[in-house]
């Protein structure tokens, strides 16, 4: 094998020999354009059969001390094209080798950290939507109440008022037996697919030119024990029947607003 090298100067390629290499540690001087530079950035070979009818030992002027070298022996156009050839198919044979390069330490320890950070990122997400992914997948419910008992809380009961309406209503105003009572009966019904927790109840009382009288919101708690019995949800497409019972001997009731409410 023959050892050429270019100037990356003038691009004028040489051939040299070991004694050119360990002259001023590979540095030397173009023959061409008289250019200093390290003939080991830019060192290939090429088979000694690519060169022949060449000088195996390129003219080099005696150097003074602590000068390089100048190459004046000169690729012919034959040799360019060798050398050239030789670099495509050493790139295409694919003959390098690199040592493989290890990751650093700190970038282990941000991965098993950028992990953790992942973990837990999901395990809020679980918790703060543990109630609409039991919606979305029933069947994950058995897990989220597992994960529940881990952490100690529960899976709300869904509270998409939106999926509730006011079917009817009816007011039964101050009767002979009851003077000052005045009754409300409100028909509520979930059109969700799943069951859902009871709203509360806003009650706006009026008079006869539609001005607020008087507004009480019914709380679950105030109206299921007569209503609804044990019953702990409105059951999906279902409806309830709720009563509520006010006091209004200071007032003349003429109309009133119901509104369903998540508090």
């Amino acid at each position: 094998m023959a050892l050429v090298t270019r100037c990356p100067n003038c691009a004028t390629a040489f051939r040299v020999t070991p004694e050119h290499l360990q002259m001023q540690g590979g540095n030397v001087r173009c023959g061409h354009c008289s250019q200093v530079f390290d003939s080991f950035t830019i060192l290939a070979s090429v088979q000694d059969s690519e060169t022949v009818g060449y000088s195996k030992e390129p003219g080099v002027d005696t150097p003074q001390k602590d000068t390089p070298g100048v190459l004046t022996t000169e690729l012919s156009a034959e040799e360019e094209l060798a050398l050239e050839a030789s670099n495509v198919a050493n790139a295409e044979e694919g003959n390098y080798t690199f040592d493989a390069a290890l990751p650093p330490k700190s970038s282990r320890i941000w991965g098993l950290v950028s992990i953790f950070l992942l973990v837990v990122l999901t395990g809020q997400i679980i918790y703060l939507y543990r109630t609409e992914l039991s919606i979305i997948a029933p069947g994950a419910k058995p897990y989220l109440e597992q994960y529940c008992l881990i952490l100690n809380c529960t899976i709300p009961l869904p509270q998409q008022v939106e999926l509730l309406t006011i079917e009817s209503s009816e007011l039964q105003n101050k009767t002979a037996q009851h003077p000052g009572l005045i009754t409300i009966t409100v028909i509520v019904r979930n059109r969700a697919t799943f069951p859902q927790a009871f709203p509360a109840i806003e009650l706006t009382l009026t008079d006869v030119q539609n001005r607020d009288l008087a507004s009480r919101i019914f709380t679950p708690g105030e109206y299921l024990e007569e209503n609804v019995g044990s019953s702990k949800v409105i059951a999906p497409s279902n409806e309830i029947s709720v009563t509520l019972n006010i006091d209004s001997d200071i007032f003349y009731v003429a109309g009133y607003r119901l509104f369903l409410l998540y508090p």
